[in-house]
């Protein structure tokens, strides 16, 4: 949709609306990896 819209629609808030998709996957991916991180502390250790 941004694309269709053309240059002239580009502005303030689609900079603002991208970054924070952009945040909000980089959140979401950090997320898993601290929640497998945590997981990975309490599985008991086979020999």
């Amino acid at each position: 949709a941004i694309l269709a819209a053309g240059p002239e629609a580009f502005g303030a808030a689609n900079v603002l609306g991208f970054l924070a998709v952009i945040l909000a996957s980089v959140n979401i991916f950090g997320g898993f990896l601290v929640t497998q991180r945590m997981l990975e502390m309490f599985k008991k250790k086979g020999k």
